[in-house]
């Protein structure tokens, strides 16, 4: 049974996720949770993630990803969020991915 995101994280961040999105992110589609994954890996992996120019946002509008409201809105939501907190939200969304909790 997939678990919502507050059993991997309590960060502000996530809890205002959950608010717009369901508790399981629901409301998300596959291919939006795989661009917040995508996203986050990028940002967690460069030398300075407080680097401006790298926002989580900024990496979320690039080209790699298509356009999504859903992305969009998320990664705005997320763009404070600390590195310390970004891994339990990736382990989140790929849970909810594997057991199938996404929008069509």
């Amino acid at each position: 049974m997939t678990k919502p995101v507050g059993y991997f994280t309590e960060c502000t961040e996530s809890h205002h996720l959950m608010q717009v999105f369901g508790d399981l992110l629901e409301q998300l589609t596959s291919n939006e949770k795989l661009g917040l994954i995508a996203a986050l890996s990028l940002w967690l992996s460069m030398d300075d993630p407080e680097d401006a120019h790298w926002t989580i946002p900024a990496i979320a509008h690039t080209n790699l990803f298509p356009s999504s409201k859903g992305l969009s809105r998320a990664a705005v939501i997320i763009e404070e969020m600390s590195p310390d907190d970004a891994l339990p939200l990736i382990a989140a969304l790929l849970e909810q991915l594997r057991d199938g909790a996404f929008a069509a």
